[in-house]
C-alpha cells in the first residue's frame, strides 16, 4: 500500500482491462486502479435493460483476474449499478462479485461514498469484515457543501465498520470543464485542508480530468489537442507546499467521468487515437468507421509516429502496437483495441511524469 503513486479511475471497459493486462509487472507495483462496474447496457429498441445483473457481472471476476492478477490491490466501485438491483438468488450484486473474487485470491477493496444507500453500506461492511482489506472512500466536491462533514464521515466509518487508518481516501473532483485558474487551485487546497482526519487516512489521492465527454466537436482528418487540466491542477497543488498532506495523483485516463449514453442505431463512431503528452492529449481523428472502415488506423498511426510526439515502441505495450500498426505489421484493430492502446500509453506516461516530478 505504501508504494501507491497513481490511481487511475477506469470505466470498466474491455479496452481498459486490456491495457491493465499488458502492463509491465514493475509498473503494477505503483498503480492502484479504481475500476467502476459499468452500467447495465440498455436495449433501445425494446426500451429495457439488455441483460440481467447476473449476466452483466458473470465475467467480471475473470476479467479482473486476467487483467490485474492476484498480487496487487485494486478498488472496485458499484456506483453505476442501480441500488435496487439484486442477483437471481436475492444476493446484493457487490457481495456476489466479491465472493467470486475472494475465491480467486484477488486483492479487491470496495469503494463507498457519503451518498450510497443503506443496503450498499451494509454490503460494504460485510465485505470489509470478511476480507480485512479496509475500504476506499470517494469524497466529491458537493460533499463539502454539507454541514458537519466530519460527523458524517464518522457516521460512515461506524456504519461500514472500519477505522480511519483502514481507509484510502479519494477526493474526486470529476470533470474540470471550467478550466484551472488560480482560484481553482486555491479552492482545492482549501478542500484538502478542511478534510477531517487528513493525516490518519491509510492513503490520500485526488482525481480529476480535463478530458471531454466526447470527441464530436473535434474536426476530422486533423490533430487536435486537449489540455490535461488535472495534471496542471495536481502539479500546482504540489508546488504550493501548503497542504498538510500531499495527495497521490489520480485521473480518468483517456475518458470522461460520465459514461456516454449511446444509441447504437444512430451512433456513427469515428476512428481516433487518444495519445497523452506532457500537458495535453493529442487527438488524431479520422472519419466515421461505418463508411470509411478501420483501415484508417494504419494512417493515423503513421501520422502519430511521424509527429515528433511518439514515445517509441519500447515505451509501453500501446506504443508498440502503434508502431506495428503504422508499419502495417498488424491489423488495424477495433475500438476496444484503441481504448487499450491509448490507456496503456497513458498509464505508463503518467507513472514516469509523477516519478520525474517527485
Amino acid at each position: 500500500m505504501t508504494q501507491r503513486k497513481y490511481v487511475p479511475v477506469l470505466k470498466g471497459k474491455l479496452g481498459e482491462f486490456g491495457a491493465l493486462r499488458n502492463m509491465r509487472p514493475d509498473e503494477k507495483c505503483f498503480v492502484t486502479p479504481l475500476i467502476e462496474i459499468p452500467p447495465i447496457p440498455w436495449d433501445h429498441a425494446n426500451d429495457q435493460p439488455a441483460k440481467s445483473v447476473d449476466q452483466h457481472l458473470s465475467k467480471v471476476d475473470g476479467l479482473l483476474a486476467k487483467s490485474w492478477g492476484m498480487y496487487h490491490p485494486m478498488f472496485l466501485d458499484f456506483l453505476w449499478i442501480g441500488e435496487k438491483e439484486r442477483m437471481s438468488d436475492g444476493a446484493h450484486p457487490m457481495e456476489n462479485l466479491f465472493e467470486r473474487t475472494r475465491k480467486g485470491g484477488l486483492k479487491v477493496i470496495p469503494v463507498t461514498a457519503l451518498v450510497r444507500g443503506e443496503d450498499y453500506q451494509r454490503a460494504c461492511r460485510r465485505i470489509a469484515a470478511r476480507d480485512h482489506r479496509g475500504m476506499c472512500f470517494r469524497i466529491q466536491t458537493e460533499d463539502f457543501e454539507q454541514p458537519e462533514l466530519e460527523s458524517k464521515l464518522a457516521e460512515i466509518l461506524k456504519c461500514v465498520g472500519v477505522s480511519v487508518g483502514e481507509v484510502d481516501l479519494l477526493l474526486d473532483l470529476g470533470s474540470l470543464d471550467s478550466g484551472v485558474s488560480t482560484q481553482t487551485v486555491t479552492d482545492v487546497v482549501s478542500m484538502i485542508r478542511n478534510l477531517p482526519y487528513l493525516s490518519k487516512w491509510r492513503s490520500f489521492a485526488i482525481s480529476a480530468t480535463g478530458f471531454p465527454v466526447d470527441l464530436m466537436g473535434l474536426p476530422p482528418l486533423n490533430i487536435s489537442t486537449v489540455s490535461r487540466l488535472e495534471w496542471r491542477l495536481w502539479r500546482n497543488i504540489i508546488k504550493t507546499s501548503i497542504v498538510p498532506r500531499m495527495p497521490v495523483f489520480g485521473d480518468y485516463a483517456i475518458a470522461h467521468p460520465q459514461p456516454p449514453e449511446v444509441d447504437p442505431r444512430i451512433m456513427r463512431a469515428s476512428a481516433s487515437i487518444r495519445y497523452t503528452t506532457d500537458d495535453d492529449w493529442l487527438i488524431l481523428k479520422g472519419q466515421n468507421l461505418r463508411d470509411h472502415g478501420y483501415g484508417q488506423f494504419h494512417d493515423l498511426s503513421d501520422t502519430l509516429v511521424s509527429s515528433g510526439e511518439y514515445s517509441g515502441p519500447e515505451f509501453s505495450w500501446g506504443d508498440w502496437f502503434i508502431g506495428e500498426c503504422a508499419g502495417r505489421r498488424s491489423s488495424s484493430g477495433n475500438l476496444t483495441t484503441w481504448r487499450a492502446v491509448g490507456t496503456s500509453h497513458h498509464i505508463s506516461f503518467v507513472l514516469r511524469q509523477v516519478a520525474n516530478f517527485s
